[in-house]
């Protein structure tokens, strides 16, 4: 009996997988889970499990915003499954431990949530959005080497990460003489000119990274600015997100933004749509950055071919078949792609 007890604990330990989380915990968690909740905040998380696992079998729960990206993305061709996921913003403990996790992902922002998670029985592994002051590639390298080690792929989320490295390396090599850099803007929420929201957060590395200046780059997160503050900074370019149903039309049409050289110039582009939004981290990160840098400095980066860079992508990493309808989709995506509820 002792023995067969003893057998029963070694297996059970066996299939614990310890991880450690961003905050130095060490978090039991199961090997082979197959049920997988992802809480608020965490909205570009699922669809890089999804990816590094190549389903959407094991995803339960996850925010509404990501379910609104997944609706108009790829996503949902590729996993069909996606668009039947359970999606709340409600973080209800309750709810949530009735759907029977394995393993919970929660925003390390949200403590209470966090904790409250934590104090239950089920495994749950705090993640955080800002790493090395919102460094766009090493958030997404947290997340991982944290995802690829659960769901035992730790080999493509490592080729991952040398790939963005890599791409990293090359465009500040490209840049790093250039003395002339555009002034930029990122766009993240637009309503109208009474609704004008910019961000620093990963808009501080995009741009600078890939040869530009960020005119907001003081602005410490997310804030509501007026238009004039804009006259006064004049961005050559302006990007907008997928976290708004804004388009550069929006601006074109409307003449109080006439003045602005990025609008006089038609320099307002539309952040790509992947398999997530890609101002947030993605694992489309190194086509992003090369998508930026052509826009900054289209001479220096005239050889590379965004399609081209797209097609080998999905194919080296996802074992994906793009078809130029679908490339379209991803480097236009609709208005709908940002409603976030």
């Amino acid at each position: 009996m002792k023995f067969l007890i003893a057998l029963t604990c070694a297996t059970i330990l066996a299939l614990a997988l310890p991880v450690k989380d961003y905050e130095g915990k060490i978090i039991e968690a199961p090997s082979n889970p197959q049920r997988i909740v992802v809480s608020g905040g965490m909205w570009p998380f699922p669809p890089i499990l999804m990816i590094l696992d190549d389903s959407s079998q094991r995803v339960i729960f996850m925010p509404k915003a990501t379910s609104n990206a997944i609706k108009n993305s790829l996503m949902s061709e590729f996993y069909p499954h996606s668009l039947e996921i359970i999606s709340s913003n409600d973080e209800n403990i309750e709810e949530i431990l009735k759907l029977k996790p394995d393993i919970v992902f929660c925003h390390l922002a949200n403590k209470k949530f966090c904790s409250a998670m934590s104090k239950t029985k089920i495994p749950t592994i705090g993640l955080p959005t800002n790493v090395d002051n919102y460094n766009y590639l090493h958030t997404l390298q947290n997340w991982l080497e944290i995802g690829g080690k659960i769901l035992d792929k730790k080999d493509l989320a490592n080729r991952l990460v040398k790939r963005n490295n890599e791409v990293e390396s090359m465009i500040k090599a490209r840049t790093r003489n250039i003395k002339n850099k555009p002034k930029a803007m990122v766009l993240f929420r637009y309503g109208g000119k009474n609704e004008i929201v910019v961000a620093a957060l990963f808009s501080n590395y995009l741009l600078e990274t890939t040869g530009a200046v960020n005119i907001f780059a003081n602005i410490g997160g997310i804030k509501k600015i007026s238009l004039e503050e804009i006259y006064k900074l004049n961005p050559e370019i302006i990007y907008i997100t997928n976290f708004s149903p804004a388009m550069p039309q929006d601006l074109y049409n409307d003449s109080s933004w006439q003045p602005i050289d990025a609008v006089k110039t038609k320099k307002v582009y539309k952040i790509p749509l992947g398999t997530y939004r890609w101002y947030a981290p993605s694992l489309e990160a190194p086509i992003f950055l090369q998508w930026l840098a052509k826009h900054n400095h289209p001479e220096v980066f005239k050889d590379i071919d965004i399609q081209a860079e797209l097609k080998k992508h999905f194919k080296n990493f996802y074992h994906k078949d793009l078809s130029d309808s679908q490339i379209n989709k991803i480097l236009n995506p609709s208005e709908q792609a940002g409603v976030l509820q």
